[in-house]
């Protein structure tokens, strides 16, 4: 009877352990398909009102899932797309705020997330833009660090992302501070490489061409990015860049009957 007792005591002890393990894997299994949708809204949200319903939605899945660093760079990359598309600069710079702490909190929980050190650097490059030069001039050491991390960790995230941030910085920055337009379009040339159907990558690596004055490759640039924005009339984002483009290519031509004058 003692044998009989012990051999059930340990086939219920194994039946424990094993609904265990189902459990755990059903729920990362909820918290993938969950995220999964988290990201497919993203993607297809347009307005600041889409962006901060998927916000609150993430915000509830931290209360179940305090623990989890895909919740908390989800929710800074939420962030950032509100302060974007807010017209308050005051809250503008607090959702900043929000995506610099949230992306910190990852990078808490998981050390080796390029995605948050990607989210950081934006944040903090868009909120010294804002709170003006001096500021600015404070943030280029910590972004350019957290940057070259995330592109060292995956350089294919948010579509070649940390090339495209540092091919943009390197074209900004007076040649004092760093600045290059070498770098600059090696970076961009390192996005359009890893994700060449981005238009906004194609808009950088032609801005950086036109800095060099190599008229004929920013022209090429362009070319591609007016092809990536065709028919995008429900598109906000991209009919900027579409403008933006078509702004650089008249340039280009009323630079280019100049030198030819």
């Amino acid at each position: 009877m003692a044998e009989d007792s012990s051999q059930t005591k340990r086939l219920l002890k194994g039946l424990v352990f094993l609904l265990a393990v189902f459990l755990v894997f059903l729920t990362g299994k909820t918290s993938f398909a969950g995220s999964a949708e988290i990201d497919k809204q993203y993607q297809q949200a347009k307005t600041l009102k889409e962006f901060e319903r998927i916000a609150e939605k993430i915000r509830k899945s931290l209360e179940k899932e305090p623990g989890s660093p895909q919740w908390q760079w989800r929710l800074a990359r939420s962030h950032y797309a509100i302060a974007k598309r807010t017209e308050d600069e005051d809250i503008a710079i607090q959702h900043f705020d929000q995506c610099i702490e949230h992306s910190s909190r990852t990078l808490e929980m998981q050390p080796d997330s390029a995605i948050g050190y990607f989210f950081r650097a934006i944040c903090r490059g868009k909120q010294g833009e804002m709170k003006g030069m001096w500021s600015s001039l404070g943030i280029i050491d910590p972004f350019e660090e957290d940057m070259k991390k995330a592109l060292q960790l995956d350089p294919t995230i948010q579509n070649g992302g940390p090339n495209r941030a540092l091919g943009k910085l390197y074209l900004e920055l007076p040649f004092f501070l760093g600045g290059s337009t070498n770098q600059s379009i090696y970076h961009l040339k390192e996005a359009v490489r890893l994700s060449p159907d981005y238009a906004e990558n194609h808009l950088g690596l032609a801005q950086a061409y036109y800095a060099k004055n190599n008229f004929t490759s920013a022209r090429k640039s362009l070319s591609t990015l007016l092809s990536l924005t065709d028919n995008v009339a429900d598109n906000e984002e991209l009919l900027k860049l579409r403008t933006k483009g078509q702004e650089l290519m008249k340039k280009l031509a009323t630079d280019y009957s100049h030198t030819y004058d």
